[in-house]
């Protein structure tokens, strides 16, 4: 049945079948220049954002981190909202990860136009509760770890009072923070930044309450995704070589040689995930071995997600759930993936892809919410325009998801609120 469109979200079921189109280089990757903090400076707009319709209600949950938890599970209980309307955008600029926790939404922009700031908004209106002045920097990722916020960009590393903006420390790393995204343990209390200095990488962690270092690893190659821990092992993969650390100092448990590493690890209890070299496998997690191959892929891999033995997977190719335990394939959609990230709630998968099944006159991309066990879909908003991408992955909290894009450079929130008169971002 051809789903029946309802301005920008799009309700129905979905069939099975794919067409080719030019899916853009992950825009978030980015090279390096170093920064430090330049000023604090907190005020209340009270302002709504651009489109200033609040969410009916406080989204509750949260998404502290790139995937969510320590893990890189990107796997969540909350609910999608019934459907996906565009309630607002923030006046402030982002294109990198949001982050929600207890009402709020963190972003941070290190471009120097319109200027470097973090910024702490109202998840309900997006009105802006504190503003941070940085400085500029060529790629910026955050965490929560209880009540503070952490950041990095260039070589700092800041730790920010989420309720206030009120700066609690600050560090300096040895290189500049690597392009892609820190990791919070909130167990041990520590932050793991990934770092690369000249064609040298490492994993340095700090305390997420003083900002003093614990410790810092040195890595072979560029460190391609967020670090991924279970009990003590921290697991961080450069593009040619997986590690295994102990979480208390840092000392390498095992290495093991793995070529084009794209995604992961991540850990589970039936082995560590890795996209790497055309193949979606299982290796295990005390020796780094080989168990077996879960799946291929022939051009981009775009997100794991990993929920109940599950894991959801996001290629150029397909959207499919697969059995971490033997590769059984659940169900596979040919929707094809167009930005990096994906997240699992509590009975739907959330992923921004394009798919010729949508009632489109052109398969725009779009976020959509998906059925977890059939696939299902339940509805999807589409962006409209020329040459349109979302820049970092969608972010699902209860009753709304957070996602930002080229077409408004902030952060918007879809949730349920009555559809406006366009179809979708211009």
């Amino acid at each position: 049945m051809k789903p029946s469109k309802i301005s920008g979200t799009v309700f129905g079921d979905s069939s099975q079948k794919g067409k080719d189109s030019q899916i853009k280089d992950d825009i978030k990757r980015r090279t390096f220049l170093t920064a430090s903090i330049v000023g604090v400076s907190v005020g209340l707009s009270g302002c709504l954002g651009s489109r200033d319709r609040s969410l009916p209600s406080t989204p509750s949950g949260s998404w502290r981190q790139y995937m969510r938890d320590k893990g890189n599970t990107g796997a969540t209980e909350a609910t999608v909202p019934p459907r996906g309307n565009l309630a607002w955008t923030s006046d402030a600029f982002t294109r990198w990860l949001p982050v929600v926790a207890d009402g709020e939404v963190y972003i941070g922009n290190v471009d120097p136009n319109p200027g470097p700031k973090i910024v702490g908004l109202d998840a309900t209106d997006g009105s802006e509760r504190w503003s941070v002045s940085i400085e500029e920097a060529n790629h910026y990722t955050s965490t929560v770890i209880g009540e503070l916020l952490v950041a990095a960009y260039g070589d700092q590393v800041i730790a920010l009072d989420r309720k206030s903006g009120d700066q609690e420390w600050t560090a300096t790393l040895s290189g500049t923070v690597s392009r892609t995204e820190m990791t919070a343990v909130s167990a041990e209390t520590l932050v793991l930044v990934p770092e690369v200095s000249r064609q040298d990488a490492a994993l340095t962690a700090f305390d997420a309450t003083t900002g003093e270092q614990q410790w810092s690893t040195p890595l072979a190659g560029r460190i391609v995704d967020a670090p991924a821990v279970q009990g003590d092992g921290a697991f961080v993969a450069s593009e040619s070589e997986l590690y295994r650390l102990d979480i208390t100092d840092g000392s390498k448990v095992w290495s093991q040689s793995v070529e084009n590493v794209v995604l992961g690890p991540r850990p589970t209890a039936d082995g560590i995930v890795v996209a790497a070299n055309g193949a979606l496998t299982v290796h295990d997690a005390d020796t780094g071995e080989r168990l077996r191959t879960l799946d291929s892929y022939n051009r981009e891999a775009y997100g794991i997600a990993l929920a109940d033995g599950t894991a959801y997977w996001l290629t150029f190719e397909s959207l499919a759930a697969i059995s971490i335990e033997d590769g059984t394939e659940e169900w596979r959609l040919e929707a094809q993936g167009c930005q990096e990230g994906l997240c699992v709630g509590e009975d739907t998968i959330v992923a921004p892809v394009q798919y010729e099944e949508f009632e489109l006159e052109t398969t725009w991309p779009t976020i959509a919410a998906f059925d977890r066990e059939t696939g299902d879909v339940r509805w999807y908003y589409h962006i409209d325009g020329f040459d349109v991408v979302f820049t970092t992955p969608p972010v699902l909290v209860d009753g709304a998801v957070y996602f930002t894009a080229n077409t408004i450079d902030s952060v918007g929130v879809l949730g349920d609120v009555p559809p406006e008169g366009d179809s979708g971002l211009f």
